[in-house]
């Protein structure tokens, strides 16, 4: 009977969690699987079901395996690439050192700072007159990179403005895992005659942060493949598709195009990618 009664009470405090849950995540999504289903004019407001049609004809388009192939390689390397970063930028800022708030602030500022406006400081950095990479280059007797224009480093310098966004978050979370391991650890290892630095890091402060590191990782794919403003504002997803991610193709078939059902496929088979990575990161997790 007090089994019963706890499990009830359970249900009653998880309720307004579920409640909030199919309302703006499991319904959204019923609706999207329905609407993937369907051609949708929205000009005249009108939906045909075809079934499986949307799905066919995207995974024949050319443009869609360019944009998978482009969000896997934005992934790749700036979810190592900016965890390592942010990682660093954690131990270095770790100690309690005089002015290390104004550090740790001015690291996490961008984070805070507009997606739109820090797009905006970027081109202004890398424009190939008048830009401060450009003139650096110059100075150092390098040949002037046109990075917006090339589709060699259009995506290249969407990925530094992202980990250069991202990397304080991410900071914060480390630093929160950090200043969680107990400090006997170290001095049982310093009695045991292991020094401070790379030796007690790798022994001692990696295997104790994975949990944090694990979510860090997690949390970085799903923001990585929701990226969206910063091809916008930097790139407009070109030149000649480089920059092109999936969330960028289904703004561009939904808006652009006014082809709300293979929008509404695509998000349906991003969905599946991302809860798929998502599992295979809890596998791997688990093996660990």
């Amino acid at each position: 009977m007090n089994a019963r009664k706890d499990n009830l009470s359970a249900y009653l405090f998880l309720f307004p969690a579920l409640l909030l849950l199919g309302i703006f995540v499991f319904y959204p999504l019923l609706q999207l699987l329905f609407v993937s289903l369907n051609e949708w004019n929205i000009l005249k407001d009108q939906m045909t079901f075809v079934g499986l049609k949307n799905y066919q004809e995207i995974l024949h388009e050319e443009s869609f395996w360019q944009a998978l192939r482009n969000t896997v390689f934005y992934v790749a390397v700036t979810v190592p690439v900016g965890m390592a970063v942010s990682l660093g930028l954690a131990v270095l800022l770790n100690d309690k050192l005089k002015g290390v708030g104004f550090f740790r602030t001015a690291v996490f500022t961008p984070f805070v700072t507009s997606t739109v406006a820090a797009g905006v400081i970027f081109i202004w950095m890398m424009d190939y007159d008048r830009g401060l990479v450009n003139a650096a280059l110059n100075a150092i007797g390098l040949s002037r990179i046109n990075f917006l224009q090339s589709d060699k480093w259009a995506m290249w310098a969407v990925i530094v403005m992202t980990i250069w966004k991202q990397a304080g978050y991410n900071m914060i979370l480390f630093l929160a895992g950090l200043q969680g391991i107990p400090e006997m650890y170290y001095e049982a290892a310093s009695i045991d005659g292991a020094r401070r630095g790379w030796q007690t890091f790798r022994h001692i402060t990696w295997p104790l942060l994975w949990p944090t590191t694990f979510f860090v990782l997690v949390i970085s794919s799903i923001f990585a493949f929701r990226s969206f403003e910063q091809m916008f504002v930097m790139t407009r997803g070109g030149p000649v598709g480089s920059t092109t991610t999936l969330v960028y193709y289904i703004f561009d078939k939904a808006f652009k195009f006014g082809n709300m059902g293979q929008a509404a496929a695509i998000s349906t088979l991003m969905v599946g990618i991302v809860l798929l990575i998502t599992w295979l990161q809890f596998r791997g997790q688990k093996e660990v």
